[in-house]
Protein backbone atom coordinates (compact mmCIF):
# COMPACT_ATOMS: atom_id res chain seq x y z
CA UNK A 1 0.00 0.00 0.00
CA UNK A 2 3.02 2.35 0.63
CA UNK A 3 4.27 1.64 -2.38
CA UNK A 4 1.62 2.85 -4.30
CA UNK A 5 1.31 5.95 -3.15
CA UNK A 6 5.01 6.68 -2.90
CA UNK A 7 4.44 5.92 -7.00
CA UNK A 8 1.36 8.06 -6.88
CA UNK A 9 3.19 10.99 -5.28
CA UNK A 10 6.14 10.50 -7.89
CA UNK A 11 3.99 10.40 -10.43
CA UNK A 12 2.32 13.89 -9.73
CA UNK A 13 5.79 15.31 -8.04
CA UNK A 14 7.23 14.58 -11.88
CA UNK A 15 4.11 16.23 -13.92
CA UNK A 16 4.43 19.52 -11.28
CA UNK A 17 8.30 19.61 -12.20
CA UNK A 18 7.21 19.34 -15.90
CA UNK A 19 4.43 22.10 -15.54
CA UNK A 20 7.28 24.22 -13.85
CA UNK A 21 10.11 23.32 -16.57
CA UNK A 22 7.63 24.30 -19.47
CA UNK A 23 6.78 27.40 -17.55
CA UNK A 24 10.32 28.33 -17.10
CA UNK A 25 11.36 28.12 -20.46
CA UNK A 26 8.31 30.11 -21.78
CA UNK A 27 9.39 32.77 -19.09
CA UNK A 28 12.76 32.24 -20.50
CA UNK A 29 11.85 32.71 -23.99
CA UNK A 30 10.16 35.72 -23.93
CA UNK A 31 12.46 37.39 -21.34
CA UNK A 32 15.73 36.36 -23.73
CA UNK A 33 14.77 35.75 -27.12
CA UNK A 34 15.05 38.93 -28.57
CA UNK A 35 12.91 40.73 -31.50
CA UNK A 36 15.18 41.39 -34.44
CA UNK A 37 13.92 44.20 -37.04
CA UNK A 38 15.68 45.26 -40.38
CA UNK A 39 14.53 48.32 -42.60
CA UNK A 40 15.94 49.23 -45.40
CA UNK A 41 14.91 52.37 -47.85
CA UNK A 42 15.80 54.57 -50.87
CA UNK A 43 14.53 57.92 -51.92
CA UNK A 44 14.97 59.86 -54.98
CA UNK A 45 13.30 62.78 -54.22
CA UNK A 46 9.64 61.77 -56.25
CA UNK A 47 6.72 60.10 -54.58
CA UNK A 48 6.99 57.36 -57.35
CA UNK A 49 11.15 56.75 -56.00
CA UNK A 50 10.12 55.70 -52.59
CA UNK A 51 10.91 52.09 -51.81
CA UNK A 52 10.70 50.71 -48.12
CA UNK A 53 11.08 47.44 -46.68
CA UNK A 54 10.80 46.27 -42.89
CA UNK A 55 10.81 43.03 -41.26
CA UNK A 56 10.83 42.18 -38.12
CA UNK A 57 10.99 38.37 -36.54
CA UNK A 58 11.20 36.31 -33.12
CA UNK A 59 11.89 33.08 -31.98
CA UNK A 60 13.76 31.55 -35.38
CA UNK A 61 11.21 32.85 -37.99
CA UNK A 62 8.40 31.32 -36.08
CA UNK A 63 6.77 35.12 -36.24
CA UNK A 64 7.58 36.72 -38.89
CA UNK A 65 6.21 40.56 -40.13
CA UNK A 66 7.56 42.48 -43.44
CA UNK A 67 6.17 45.40 -44.31
CA UNK A 68 6.52 46.85 -47.80
CA UNK A 69 5.93 50.17 -49.29
CA UNK A 70 7.07 50.66 -53.16
CA UNK A 71 4.94 52.16 -56.40
CA UNK A 72 2.85 54.23 -54.12
CA UNK A 73 1.63 50.62 -52.22
CA UNK A 74 1.32 49.48 -49.28
CA UNK A 75 1.53 45.61 -48.30
CA UNK A 76 2.18 43.83 -45.19
CA UNK A 77 2.52 39.80 -44.83
CA UNK A 78 1.89 38.32 -40.50
CA UNK A 79 3.08 34.31 -40.16
CA UNK A 80 2.44 33.11 -36.90
CA UNK A 81 4.20 29.68 -37.51
CA UNK A 82 1.99 27.86 -40.22
CA UNK A 83 -0.77 30.78 -40.57
CA UNK A 84 -0.57 33.03 -42.95
CA UNK A 85 -1.82 36.83 -42.92
CA UNK A 86 -1.54 39.38 -45.94
CA UNK A 87 -2.56 42.45 -47.45
CA UNK A 88 -5.56 41.83 -50.23
CA UNK A 89 -6.67 38.35 -48.75
CA UNK A 90 -9.66 40.29 -47.49
CA UNK A 91 -10.40 41.62 -50.76
CA UNK A 92 -9.98 38.03 -52.54
CA UNK A 93 -12.43 36.68 -49.76
CA UNK A 94 -15.24 39.25 -50.39
CA UNK A 95 -14.47 38.36 -54.18
CA UNK A 96 -15.41 34.74 -53.92
CA UNK A 97 -18.36 35.36 -51.85
CA UNK A 98 -19.77 37.89 -54.90
CA UNK A 99 -19.43 35.05 -57.35
CA UNK A 100 -20.72 32.28 -55.25
CA UNK A 101 -23.72 34.12 -54.74
CA UNK A 102 -23.75 35.58 -58.34
CA UNK A 103 -23.90 31.78 -59.24
CA UNK A 104 -26.46 30.80 -56.47
CA UNK A 105 -29.02 33.12 -58.11
CA UNK A 106 -27.96 32.25 -61.69
CA UNK A 107 -28.94 28.62 -60.74
CA UNK A 108 -32.02 29.79 -59.20
CA UNK A 109 -33.13 31.62 -62.02
CA UNK A 110 -32.46 28.27 -64.40
CA UNK A 111 -34.27 26.05 -62.37
CA UNK A 112 -37.74 28.91 -62.43
CA UNK A 113 -37.07 28.75 -66.11
CA UNK A 114 -37.21 24.21 -66.27
CA UNK A 115 -40.39 24.48 -63.95
CA UNK A 116 -42.19 26.67 -66.02
CA UNK A 117 -41.46 25.80 -69.78
CA UNK A 118 -42.46 27.96 -72.77
CA UNK A 119 -46.47 27.72 -74.54
CA UNK A 120 -46.06 28.75 -77.90
CA UNK A 121 -48.94 30.46 -79.40
CA UNK A 122 -51.99 28.61 -80.88
CA UNK A 123 -53.92 29.95 -84.20
CA UNK A 124 -57.63 30.21 -82.61
CA UNK A 125 -55.96 32.55 -79.41
CA UNK A 126 -54.35 34.35 -82.64
CA UNK A 127 -57.89 34.87 -84.17
CA UNK A 128 -59.15 35.30 -81.00
CA UNK A 129 -57.41 38.22 -80.14
CA UNK A 130 -57.33 39.68 -83.30
CA UNK A 131 -61.52 39.91 -83.29
CA UNK A 132 -61.31 41.30 -79.61
CA UNK A 133 -59.20 44.33 -80.86
CA UNK A 134 -61.13 44.98 -84.02
CA UNK A 135 -64.48 45.39 -81.25
CA UNK A 136 -62.59 47.76 -79.08
CA UNK A 137 -61.75 49.64 -81.82
CA UNK A 138 -65.13 50.09 -82.94
CA UNK A 139 -66.51 50.85 -79.77
CA UNK A 140 -63.59 53.85 -79.63
CA UNK A 141 -64.72 55.37 -83.04
CA UNK A 142 -68.56 55.37 -81.55
CA UNK A 143 -67.69 56.83 -78.52
CA UNK A 144 -65.43 59.43 -80.82
CA UNK A 145 -68.21 60.35 -83.12
CA UNK A 146 -71.32 61.26 -79.72
CA UNK A 147 -68.38 63.26 -78.26
CA UNK A 148 -68.10 65.27 -81.71
CA UNK A 149 -71.91 65.65 -81.83
CA UNK A 150 -72.10 66.71 -77.80
CA UNK A 151 -69.40 69.41 -78.73
CA UNK A 152 -70.79 70.95 -81.87
CA UNK A 153 -74.56 71.18 -79.84
CA UNK A 154 -72.56 72.84 -77.22
CA UNK A 155 -71.25 75.67 -79.26
CA UNK A 156 -74.31 76.25 -80.77
CA UNK A 157 -75.75 77.16 -77.72
CA UNK A 158 -73.00 79.13 -76.45
CA UNK A 159 -73.46 81.50 -79.99
CA UNK A 160 -77.04 82.22 -78.88
CA UNK A 161 -75.69 83.29 -75.07
CA UNK A 162 -73.21 85.31 -76.33
CA UNK A 163 -75.75 87.34 -78.43
CA UNK A 164 -78.01 87.83 -75.47
CA UNK A 165 -75.04 88.81 -73.18
CA UNK A 166 -74.02 91.65 -76.14
CA UNK A 167 -77.67 92.49 -76.41
CA UNK A 168 -78.00 93.52 -72.40
CA UNK A 169 -74.58 94.85 -72.18
CA UNK A 170 -75.67 98.08 -75.06
CA UNK A 171 -78.50 98.29 -72.73
CA UNK A 172 -76.69 98.74 -69.52
CA UNK A 173 -74.38 101.49 -71.80
CA UNK A 174 -77.32 103.23 -72.61
CA UNK A 175 -78.63 102.96 -69.59
CA UNK A 176 -75.16 104.58 -67.92
CA UNK A 177 -74.90 107.55 -70.16
CA UNK A 178 -78.23 108.89 -69.32
CA UNK A 179 -77.46 108.39 -65.39
CA UNK A 180 -74.17 111.06 -66.11
CA UNK A 181 -76.52 113.40 -67.63
CA UNK A 182 -78.79 113.47 -64.64
CA UNK A 183 -75.65 113.44 -61.91
CA UNK A 184 -74.44 116.15 -63.81
CA UNK A 185 -77.32 118.35 -63.54
CA UNK A 186 -77.72 117.83 -59.90
CA UNK A 187 -74.08 119.01 -59.23
CA UNK A 188 -74.82 122.74 -61.42
CA UNK A 189 -77.94 122.53 -59.03
CA UNK A 190 -75.65 122.52 -56.14
CA UNK A 191 -73.31 125.39 -57.18
CA UNK A 192 -76.34 127.56 -57.52
CA UNK A 193 -77.21 126.68 -53.85
CA UNK A 194 -73.87 127.11 -52.38
CA UNK A 195 -73.54 130.38 -54.42
CA UNK A 196 -76.98 131.99 -53.42
CA UNK A 197 -75.92 131.04 -49.32
CA UNK A 198 -72.48 132.71 -49.67
CA UNK A 199 -74.51 135.95 -50.79
CA UNK A 200 -76.68 135.53 -47.57
CA UNK A 201 -73.93 135.18 -45.43
CA UNK A 202 -72.12 138.82 -47.02
CA UNK A 203 -75.76 140.65 -46.47
CA UNK A 204 -76.38 139.47 -42.95
CA UNK A 205 -72.31 140.72 -42.01
CA UNK A 206 -73.01 144.19 -43.40
CA UNK A 207 -76.32 144.36 -41.57
CA UNK A 208 -74.99 143.22 -38.06
CA UNK A 209 -70.73 145.08 -37.79
CA UNK A 210 -71.08 144.49 -33.73
CA UNK A 211 -71.28 140.87 -34.07
CA UNK A 212 -67.79 141.04 -35.51
CA UNK A 213 -66.04 142.67 -33.73
CA UNK A 214 -67.23 140.33 -30.78
CA UNK A 215 -65.98 137.33 -32.98
CA UNK A 216 -62.31 138.79 -33.56
CA UNK A 217 -62.02 139.35 -29.28
CA UNK A 218 -63.20 135.66 -28.93
CA UNK A 219 -60.74 134.88 -31.37
CA UNK A 220 -57.81 136.80 -29.62
CA UNK A 221 -58.70 134.73 -26.38
CA UNK A 222 -58.55 131.75 -27.87
CA UNK A 223 -55.03 132.20 -29.53
CA UNK A 224 -53.77 133.69 -26.19
CA UNK A 225 -54.79 130.16 -24.84
CA UNK A 226 -53.44 128.33 -27.37
CA UNK A 227 -50.10 129.97 -26.88
CA UNK A 228 -50.43 129.51 -23.20
CA UNK A 229 -50.88 125.90 -23.93
CA UNK A 230 -48.00 125.47 -26.20
CA UNK A 231 -45.84 127.28 -23.42
CA UNK A 232 -46.95 125.15 -21.08
CA UNK A 233 -46.19 121.75 -23.10
CA UNK A 234 -42.81 123.29 -23.51
CA UNK A 235 -42.21 123.33 -20.25
CA UNK A 236 -43.24 119.83 -19.28
CA UNK A 237 -41.30 118.43 -22.29
CA UNK A 238 -38.12 120.13 -20.94
CA UNK A 239 -38.75 119.15 -16.78
CA UNK A 240 -39.26 115.19 -18.56
CA UNK A 241 -36.06 116.04 -20.87
CA UNK A 242 -33.97 116.90 -17.34
CA UNK A 243 -35.31 114.39 -15.47
CA UNK A 244 -34.58 111.32 -17.90
CA UNK A 245 -30.44 113.13 -18.47
CA UNK A 246 -30.68 112.43 -14.18
CA UNK A 247 -31.48 108.92 -14.41
CA UNK A 248 -29.05 108.52 -16.99
CA UNK A 249 -26.54 110.11 -15.12
CA UNK A 250 -27.08 108.29 -12.13
CA UNK A 251 -27.09 104.64 -13.95
CA UNK A 252 -23.78 105.57 -15.26
CA UNK A 253 -22.52 106.63 -11.94
CA UNK A 254 -23.70 102.93 -10.69
CA UNK A 255 -22.13 101.28 -13.61
CA UNK A 256 -18.72 102.64 -13.08
CA UNK A 257 -18.96 101.56 -9.53
CA UNK A 258 -19.30 98.03 -10.34
CA UNK A 259 -16.75 98.37 -12.87
CA UNK A 260 -14.88 99.75 -10.35
CA UNK A 261 -15.60 97.17 -7.97
CA UNK A 262 -14.79 93.95 -10.79
CA UNK A 263 -11.58 95.65 -11.77
CA UNK A 264 -10.46 95.87 -7.62
CA UNK A 265 -11.76 92.40 -7.35
CA UNK A 266 -9.62 91.41 -10.79
CA UNK A 267 -6.55 92.75 -8.80
CA UNK A 268 -7.28 91.14 -5.65
CA UNK A 269 -7.90 87.86 -7.48
CA UNK A 270 -4.07 88.15 -9.37
CA UNK A 271 -2.24 88.91 -6.29
CA UNK A 272 -4.36 86.27 -4.55
CA UNK A 273 -2.69 83.42 -7.74
CA UNK A 274 0.37 85.17 -7.84
CA UNK A 275 0.37 84.63 -3.73
CA UNK A 276 -0.21 81.07 -4.01
CA UNK A 277 2.39 80.01 -7.27
CA UNK A 278 4.96 81.57 -4.80
CA UNK A 279 3.99 79.11 -2.62
CA UNK A 280 3.97 76.42 -4.33
CA UNK A 281 6.97 76.97 -6.06
CA UNK A 282 8.80 77.18 -2.83
CA UNK A 283 6.93 73.76 -1.93
CA UNK A 284 8.08 72.67 -5.25
CA UNK A 285 11.49 73.43 -4.84
CA UNK A 286 11.48 71.46 -1.07
CA UNK A 287 10.60 68.55 -2.68
CA UNK A 288 13.23 68.74 -5.76
CA UNK A 289 16.27 70.10 -3.31
CA UNK A 290 15.70 66.73 -1.38
CA UNK A 291 18.00 64.22 -0.98
CA UNK A 292 15.99 61.36 -0.89
CA UNK A 293 14.40 62.70 -3.92
CA UNK A 294 18.02 63.33 -5.74
CA UNK A 295 19.52 60.33 -5.33
CA UNK A 296 15.73 58.75 -6.65
CA UNK A 297 16.25 60.98 -9.77
CA UNK A 298 19.92 59.72 -10.56
CA UNK A 299 18.78 56.35 -10.85
CA UNK A 300 16.28 56.68 -12.48
CA UNK A 301 18.61 58.58 -14.88
CA UNK A 302 20.84 55.73 -14.98
CA UNK A 303 18.69 52.75 -15.67
CA UNK A 304 17.25 54.87 -18.23
CA UNK A 305 20.19 55.85 -20.22
CA UNK A 306 21.55 51.88 -19.69
CA UNK A 307 18.00 51.15 -21.69
CA UNK A 308 18.63 53.58 -23.87
CA UNK A 309 22.27 52.21 -24.97
CA UNK A 310 21.01 48.91 -25.03
CA UNK A 311 18.25 49.45 -27.41
CA UNK A 312 20.92 51.09 -30.04
CA UNK A 313 20.83 49.41 -32.57
CA UNK A 314 23.48 47.46 -33.94
CA UNK A 315 23.72 48.90 -37.68
CA UNK A 316 22.56 51.76 -38.96
CA UNK A 317 24.14 53.25 -41.99
CA UNK A 318 22.53 56.20 -44.00
CA UNK A 319 23.00 58.82 -46.20
CA UNK A 320 20.31 61.34 -46.78
CA UNK A 321 20.15 65.09 -48.48
CA UNK A 322 17.63 66.67 -47.58
CA UNK A 323 15.99 70.89 -48.09
CA UNK A 324 12.50 72.19 -47.35
CA UNK A 325 11.60 75.57 -49.11
CA UNK A 326 11.77 77.50 -46.31
CA UNK A 327 16.27 77.49 -45.10
CA UNK A 328 14.50 78.10 -40.89
CA UNK A 329 12.72 74.59 -40.85
CA UNK A 330 15.86 73.15 -42.80
CA UNK A 331 18.00 74.50 -40.10
CA UNK A 332 15.55 73.38 -37.05
CA UNK A 333 15.93 69.88 -38.18
CA UNK A 334 19.46 70.07 -38.74
CA UNK A 335 19.70 71.09 -34.89
CA UNK A 336 17.73 68.24 -33.63
CA UNK A 337 19.33 66.14 -35.53
CA UNK A 338 22.48 67.35 -33.69
CA UNK A 339 21.70 66.32 -30.47
CA UNK A 340 21.47 62.31 -31.54
CA UNK A 341 24.67 62.37 -32.86
CA UNK A 342 26.24 60.28 -30.10
CA UNK A 343 23.71 57.99 -30.39
CA UNK A 344 23.26 57.50 -33.78
CA UNK A 345 27.21 57.17 -34.72
CA UNK A 346 29.85 57.97 -37.33
CA UNK A 347 27.97 56.17 -40.16
CA UNK A 348 25.32 58.39 -40.75
CA UNK A 349 25.56 61.59 -42.93
CA UNK A 350 23.23 64.03 -43.27
CA UNK A 351 23.61 66.86 -46.00
CA UNK A 352 21.47 70.01 -45.55
CA UNK A 353 20.45 71.95 -48.61
CA UNK A 354 19.40 75.57 -47.52
CA UNK A 355 18.70 77.05 -51.45
CA UNK A 356 16.36 74.03 -52.72
CA UNK A 357 13.53 71.54 -51.95
CA UNK A 358 15.18 68.04 -51.92
CA UNK A 359 15.09 64.36 -50.16
CA UNK A 360 17.20 61.86 -51.49
CA UNK A 361 19.23 59.19 -50.69
CA UNK A 362 18.95 55.91 -48.33
CA UNK A 363 19.27 53.93 -45.25
CA UNK A 364 19.86 50.43 -43.77
CA UNK A 365 18.87 49.94 -40.01
CA UNK A 366 19.41 46.70 -37.94
CA UNK A 367 18.79 45.61 -34.30
CA UNK A 368 17.25 43.25 -31.35
CA UNK A 369 15.40 44.20 -28.65
CA UNK A 370 14.87 41.65 -25.55
CA UNK A 371 12.24 41.72 -23.06
CA UNK A 372 14.71 41.26 -20.28
CA UNK A 373 16.25 45.08 -21.02
CA UNK A 374 12.75 46.48 -19.23
CA UNK A 375 12.44 43.59 -16.62
CA UNK A 376 15.87 44.55 -15.32
CA UNK A 377 14.94 48.40 -15.30
CA UNK A 378 11.79 47.52 -13.01
CA UNK A 379 13.33 45.29 -11.17
CA UNK A 380 16.64 47.81 -10.41
CA UNK A 381 14.33 50.65 -10.01
CA UNK A 382 11.86 48.53 -7.75
CA UNK A 383 14.49 47.82 -5.16
CA UNK A 384 16.10 51.22 -5.30
CA UNK A 385 14.92 52.46 -1.65
CA UNK A 386 15.24 56.21 -2.87
CA UNK A 387 12.98 55.40 -5.39
CA UNK A 388 10.17 53.80 -3.33
CA UNK A 389 10.00 56.74 -1.04
CA UNK A 390 9.87 59.17 -3.59
CA UNK A 391 6.99 57.37 -5.21
CA UNK A 392 4.82 57.27 -2.19
CA UNK A 393 5.65 60.92 -1.54
CA UNK A 394 4.46 61.86 -5.15
CA UNK A 395 1.40 60.36 -4.27
CA UNK A 396 0.24 62.43 -0.92
CA UNK A 397 2.40 65.24 -2.47
CA UNK A 398 -0.17 68.04 -2.75
CA UNK A 399 -0.21 72.05 -4.32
Amino acid sequence: MLHILLLILKIIGIIIAAILGILVLLIGIVLFVPVRYEAKGEFDGTLEGIDVRAKVTWLLHLVKVTVCYENQELSWRIRIAWKHIQSGQEDEQTMKEEVGAYEEELDKLLEDAEEEPYEEERPEDFHERSAKEVEQVEKDIKEASKEREESMGSSEEDLEKGQEESLEADNEGSKSITEKIAEESRLSEGIAENFQEDEKAVEEAEANPDQEMEDSESGSRKERKNVWQKITGICKKVIRKIGELYHKIESFCRKTGTFYEKIKCTIQNICDKIKALSEKKDKIMDFISDETHKKAFLKVKKEVFRLLRKLKPKKLEANIHYGFEDPYYTGKLLAGVSILYPLIGENVIIQPDFEQKVFKGNFEIAGKIRMSYFVKLLWNLVWCKEVRMTYRHVRKFEL
